[in-house]
């Protein structure tokens, strides 16, 4: 195992998309960009929606679509032992970042089509709601600031998605 190798895992509710070798991981927190390397400071945060890079150990690169989580970078003895790598696990590794992401997406994945209509929905929905606001019944006001709300998350998701598979973000 080359040095500065570290285990690396991001993980959704439904299937772990990356899990094996790598030499860094770049994402976004609350607090601002973050690079992993082997040996960083051990840690806990979150991770805002955004664009995640990940060097891999062969030189390669990967682009996700993250949308939201948290990460752990975990340096004690045998933090990455058992983490698979094709056949076997990566011994001897002490550094392992897990990425837990609700929704996450490899770049080559996202069906651009697809996100597409998505932000085009998410755009109408936004226009209608901004333009369907004023309401003087009690609680329609709230209605219509979640279903705002709603929609310019949608947009926002759509937008990532969108940018993440261009290659642009």
């Amino acid at each position: 195992m080359a040095d500065g190798v570290f285990g690396l895992e991001v993980v959704t509710p439904e299937q772990s998309l990356v899990a094996g070798g790598a030499t860094s991981v770049v994402l976004a927190t609350s607090e601002g960009a973050l690079t992993v390397l082997d040996g960083h400071t051990p840690l806990v945060g979150d991770v805002v929606p955004g664009l995640v890079k990940v060097e891999q150990e062969d030189g390669t690169s990967l682009r996700l679509a993250v949308h939201g989580g948290f990460v752990q970078v975990d340096t004690s003895p045998g933090a990455a032992e058992g983490l698979a790598e094709g056949d076997g696990p990566l011994p001897g590794l002490s550094t392992r970042v897990t990425v837990l992401a609700g929704i996450a997406e490899l770049a080559e994945e996202i069906d651009v089509p697809r996100a597409e209509q998505a932000k085009e929905a998410a755009s109408q929905r936004v226009s209608e709601a901004r333009s369907g606001g004023g309401s003087s019944a009690e609680g329609e006001g709230e209605t219509a600031d979640f279903e705002l709300a709603e929609a310019e998350r949608a947009l926002g998701r759509a937008e990532l998605r969108l940018a993440v598979a261009s290659g642009s973000e």
